[in-house]
């Protein structure tokens, strides 16, 4: 292995009502994000939010005396190196939960192989491959998956939208060979084709070339309005360059794996003039601005990209369902995440008197709602939720968003599409 695998153990002070009123105990929680390699940049931004969940829960002080601590190992966006780490928190530390992968196919990789026969409750923040709702068809995770960011299948019809708003009729798509990049290709290309538009050429590249000349030259003919490009900064670096060096109209369409201040810095910003994303959305709610103070007053900076949100909640939800619960397996977290879900329940909201007061609701043995800062999260019986899309761009140099296609818009789009 090129690299050490990242070890952090973050034991954070406090009690969250998790255990025995008798005897001082700590439960530790998993987390398996991508701290280098391709999604580095990004999943360094999104173990905060879990890193900051933790504190929370800790800090929301009652009469027991358990204390959370978090695991956080580096997949190095590997998906055999995913599996190590994953194995490592399950039969080493006996962790009952892991919040985590980013990449789909690291993920993929974690529940099929460690999570779901360890009975282990995996919580993604950032997995968006549609692979896993036919997982759970399938009858395939036991139950045992949960994500809080919504599926590609909703990205594909947003980005569809995108695209035929800024007058694209011809898209070529450049996806990487990943559970994520197959499965938001097949997404995007089924609805822009429904919906009128037409993908000129659909190329699959693989990770960690020197050069991607021969998959650009494919993509270039016949010439497309734009392109669109599913992958992640490193390897998306390389391709959007030799895309432009090579002629291809400086017209992008980029997914969430690209929402990087990083990557447009690294590609040049002025050729990211004409830049139209999608990434992961959310309806507005109390508990973001209360995110967003805590956030900056731990991290002296605000969240400024997706899936931040999404790894708070995550981990957020893990705590809350084993304080319902008052044992601390994979299965009760697995059965009680939709009861501290509960539409009839009191509504809670993100940071620490919120949570305290979700304590003593529970204690009370009474019914409770977490609404996240990433939104209401309404899980269905596959693990899936719904979810807006916020749609960003490169505005004079920053990566920004710029607007929102609903939850509702994205139904139409579909019944759209289908009926088309």
């Amino acid at each position: 292995m090129s690299k050490k695998m990242l070890y952090i153990c973050a034991a954070l002070a406090g009690a969250f009502s998790l255990g025995s009123a008798h005897a001082a105990c700590t439960t530790t929680l998993g987390s398996v994000m991508s701290l280098t390699g391709s999604l580095g940049v990004l999943g360094q931004q999104i173990a905060k939010g879990a890193q900051l969940a933790v504190a929370d829960l800790n800090a929301a002080k009652t009469a027991k005396t358990c204390t959370l601590s978090l695991s956080l190992l580096d997949d190095q966006t590997s998906a055999s190196v995913g599996v190590d780490a994953a194995k490592k928190l399950v039969d080493v530390q006996h962790v009952p939960a892991i919040v985590g992968a980013l990449s789909s196919g690291v993920s993929a990789a974690i529940l099929t192989s460690v999570t779901t026969p360890s009975k282990v409750v995996l919580i993604s923040p950032a997995s968006t491959s549609p692979t896993f709702t036919q997982l759970g068809k399938d009858g395939k995770t036991g139950g045992y998956w949960f994500r809080t960011t919504p599926s590609d299948a909703l990205q594909g019809i947003a980005m569809a939208k995108v695209a035929l708003d800024q007058g694209y009729k011809k898209v070529a798509i450049l996806y990487l060979n990943n559970a994520y990049g197959k499965g938001l290709s097949d997404e995007f290309a089924g609805a822009f084709g429904k919906l009128g538009g037409t993908v000129t050429q659909n190329v699959v590249y693989n990770p960690s070339q020197p050069s991607y000349r021969s998959e650009v030259d494919q993509a270039l003919n016949p010439a497309p309005d734009a392109l669109f490009l599913i992958g992640y900064p490193g390897d998306g670096t390389t391709i959007a360059r030799e895309w432009i060096s090579d002629g291809g109209p400086q017209k992008f369409l980029f997914p969430d794996g690209l929402e990087s201040q990083t990557f447009a810095n690294d590609v040049g910003l002025q050729y990211m003039k004409d830049v139209h994303g999608t990434a992961a959305g959310s309806v507005t709610t109390p508990s973001l601005t209360t995110f967003k103070q805590e956030f900056q007053a731990k991290f002296g900076s605000l969240p400024t990209q997706a899936y931040i949100t999404n790894a708070y909640d995550g981990t957020v939800l893990v705590g809350l369902a084993m304080e319902y619960a008052g044992r601390h397996t994979g299965t009760a977290i697995r059965d009680s995440i939709r009861k501290v879900t509960d539409p009839k329940g009191e509504k809670i909201y993100a940071g620490v008197a919120q949570l305290k007061k979700a304590a003593k609701l529970l204690a009370e043995h009474k019914p409770i709602q977490y609404v996240g800062a990433s939104g209401p999260l309404q899980f269905d019986q596959y693990g899936d939720i719904n979810a807006p899309m916020v749609v960003w761009s490169v505005n004079q140099g920053k990566v920004e968003p710029t607007g929102m296609v609903t939850v509702e818009q994205i139904a139409a789009l579909r019944q759209q599409a289908g009926a088309h």
